[in-house]
Order: C-alpha cells, then sequence, then structure tokens
C-alpha cells in the first residue's frame, strides 16, 4: 500500500517482478477485487502461485429463508472458517438490504456491503441473518442478492501460501 507503487520494493524482493498488475473493472461489485479490512484498491497486483487447498476450508451454508409478513425476504446463515474472515453483499435490482444482524441490526447505507468478521481460535460457528426488502415488480423467488465470504488464514498450517 504505497502510493509510490512498486519501484521501490522490487530491488529487495525480486519475486514481485512476476506479479501481474489488474485493474478496476468498475461493472462489478468492489471493483472485481477481493477487499480485506475497509480498504479498497482501484488497481492491484497479483503473484502467481499454485492454488492453495487449506486442511480445513471454509464450511457456508443457508440455514433458513422466509417471507415476512410486511414483504421482507429474510435468510439465516452459518460460517464455520478461520479466525479472519470477509463477506461481501450486493443485492440486485429491486432488491435492498432492510436490515441485519450486524452491528444491532442498523444498517448505515444501502447497496453494496462489506463485513469482516474475525475470532479467536476454536470459536463456535458464526451465524447471522439478513433481511430483504423487494419491491413490487420483483418476485422474491428471483435472485435477491450476491453474497460472497472469502476466509483469511493467517495463523496454523494453513497460514502460508
Amino acid at each position: 500500500m504505497d502510493y509510490t507503487g512498486m519501484q521501490h520494493i522490487t530491488p529487495h524482493i525480486p519475486q514481485i517482478n512476476d506479479s501481474i498488475s489488474t485493474h478496476c473493472q468498475d461493472w462489478l461489485p468492489y471493483y472485481g477485487f477481493p477487499r480485506f479490512f475497509t480498504l479498497q484498491f482501484l488497481k492491484s497486483w497479483y503473484l502467481p502461485a499454485p492454488e492453495v487447498s487449506p486442511k480445513a476450508p471454509i464450511e457456508f451454508q443457508l440455514l433458513s429463508r422466509q417471507q415476512t409478513q410486511w414483504g421482507t425476504v429474510k435468510m439465516s446463515f452459518e460460517v464455520k472458517g478461520p479466525s479472519h474472515m470477509s463477506l461481501y453483499l450486493s443485492p440486485h435490482a429491486g432488491a435492498s438490504l432492510s436490515g441485519w444482524s450486524f452491528g444491532g441490526g442498523m444498517l448505515r447505507r444501502s447497496g453494496e456491503s462489506f463485513i469482516f468478521y474475525s475470532h479467536g481460535l476454536d470459536a463456535p460457528a458464526w451465524t447471522f441473518w439478513i433481511e430483504i426488502l423487494v419491491s413490487l415488480n420483483v418476485s422474491p423467488e428471483e435472485g435477491l442478492i450476491s453474497l460472497a465470504i472469502s476466509a483469511h488464514y493467517l495463523s496454523g498450517s494453513d497460514g502460508r501460501s
């Protein structure tokens, strides 16, 4: 995260010369880049590396989906994963987040959302819910939201790739 770019790093870490520069894809959520913490980058470099297969891969599942009496759709999820994870939420056209279990249920804004979750070792599964308000011209049975979760393995045998 250096505003001068790569020029001061490459003499000390020659592997950086193999990095691939990628640029913002403005049609994708978060410009097509994974986020870590609350930082967002409009360009990034990736080092080619072999595929990573963690010994304890992330487990993600939808626990329930119900239509509420006030016209929203409430979905509950469970995640089992490493101590640091990122959740990305992007409502589709005609849908908006109207509530969630984060921060006492208070939404700060609508549209794309990013949640960073961290815990100590041997923590129980992470459970959360989101509630989506659907406009009248959208069927609640259609896709309402794109949701993705990424795992950050920072310790243990999976902490290095």
